[in-house]
């Protein structure tokens, strides 16, 4: 028979698992128990052998350790702080709670990596501070002369895919940086904190790019509101057409982000078609390398194209995404890309150039630079040869 544990504080159990995002009923289902034994684990009515202590460590990405605490550490509440509008009380799903864990911790390595002060010569969270009221056309105006790349330059690109990388590129230039990850979640598109000198955006990477691209400039207008902000996949078509003080500030990221992608003195000059079909709004949106909605939702606000069509639309192409991610998620597709690009891609090369530089300096051991980076010390060449092999191209 399994030895139970003594120690173990049922104040951190719910604590931990609170701040993980879990109900009792969800925790028990992940763990094959009774909702009513993690009741009696979280009152201390029943105490917990090694393996289930573990299993919930690895639920909640806590160490074993802390569960012995006398109390919970100072951790601030993430989820708690975001700018969540009032009207929405959907619950974040676990993995997006450990995901706001993780840019508090990244925000706390920047500031260990570079002795409290952001390096980057423009800061844009400081150079342009916005307010809900202002016009979100001259911002997004402004915000382009910062990060001087006109509309020929965006236009050039050659896919979706290479303009991510650029902006991204753009807006750590400005000296925000950006992170990614498998959000596990198809409901959140990407949040960003604030911080006084190292505010971070994170993405979804399981969007395509040119979802990505809107959701990098929706958080860039959070930050330069100097609000933390979560959006929502359904956001953008939950609230263009609706008004109300609790959209305020979504719809202003929402109109930042599209004025700032397709700048509507540059969208006039586009604007000689006869009719507007799929053909002409996708050449319209591989242009700008922006998605199809927001070439749509353009063509609306202008008077050219009506609501009624915006939602027809938008179904139709919700069922044609339906439909190819169910080919994609067939059991004969097949598996995904390597570990190291893909870490290298979530983490973002000046990211990895930030903390590989310091402990080459000598500033950080390389177990230091493993906990920065969050992989394993015996993970670290593979991944130095990913970035050394960025630098090369």
């Amino acid at each position: 028979m399994a030895k139970h544990i003594n120690g173990i504080n049922p104040d951190i159990l719910k604590w931990a698992r609170e701040r993980s995002g879990y109900t009792v009923e969800r925790i028990a289902a992940a763990l094959k128990e009774d909702a009513s034994i993690v009741n009696d684990w979280e009152s201390g009515e029943r105490a917990l052998t090694y393996v289930q202590l573990e299993k919930l460590a690895d639920k909640y990405e806590r160490p074993i350790a802390l569960f012995f605490f006398s109390e919970p550490p100072d951790e601030p509440n993430i989820a708690e702080n975001l700018a969540l509008r009032s009207s929405d009380n959907t619950s974040l799903e676990p993995h997006i709670h450990i995901l706001l864990r993780e840019a508090y911790a990244r925000q706390l390595s920047l500031m260990e990596l570079n002795a409290g002060t952001n390096p980057a010569k423009m800061k844009i969270f400081r150079d342009l501070q916005a307010r809900p009221n202002d016009s979100a056309m001259e911002l997004a105006q402004l915000a382009r002369a910062c990060l001087n790349v006109d509309v020929t330059t965006q236009a050039g690109w050659n896919t979706p895919g290479t303009a991510l990388e650029k902006w991204r590129d753009c807006i750590e230039d400005a000296g925000i940086f950006v992170f990614k990850d498998a959000f596990q979640d198809d409901s959140v598109d990407g949040f960003c904190l604030v911080h006084e000198e190292f505010p971070v955006i994170y993405l979804n990477n399981s969007r395509a790019p040119v979802r990505q691209i809107f959701s990098l400039f929706h958080e860039l207008a959070h930050l330069l509101l100097d609000e933390n902000g979560i959006t929502r996949s359904d956001d953008f078509h939950r609230h263009i057409f609706r008004s109300g003080t609790t959209q305020e500030i979504e719809d202003f990221c929402d109109r930042f982000a599209g004025e700032f992608l397709v700048p509507s003195n540059d969208f006039e000059t586009h604007l000689n078609f006869a009719n507007y079909d799929d053909k002409i709004i996708e050449e319209l949106a591989n242009y700008y390398k922006v998605s199809r909605p927001v070439i749509l939702l353009k063509l609306v606000k202008k008077g050219i194209l009506t609501q009624e069509y915006y939602w027809e639309k938008i179904d139709q192409w919700t069922e044609d995404y339906k439909r190819y991610k169910e080919k994609r998620t067939d059991k004969t597709s097949p598996g995904g890309g390597s570990y190291y690009n893909t870490r290298a891609t979530y983490l973002g090369y000046r990211f990895m150039e930030l903390a590989f530089g310091k402990y080459h300096d000598g500033r950080c051991s390389v177990e230091q630079l493993a906990e920065h980076l969050n992989v394993k010390v015996k993970h670290l060449p593979q991944l130095e040869d990913c970035l050394l092999r960025r630098a090369l191209r």
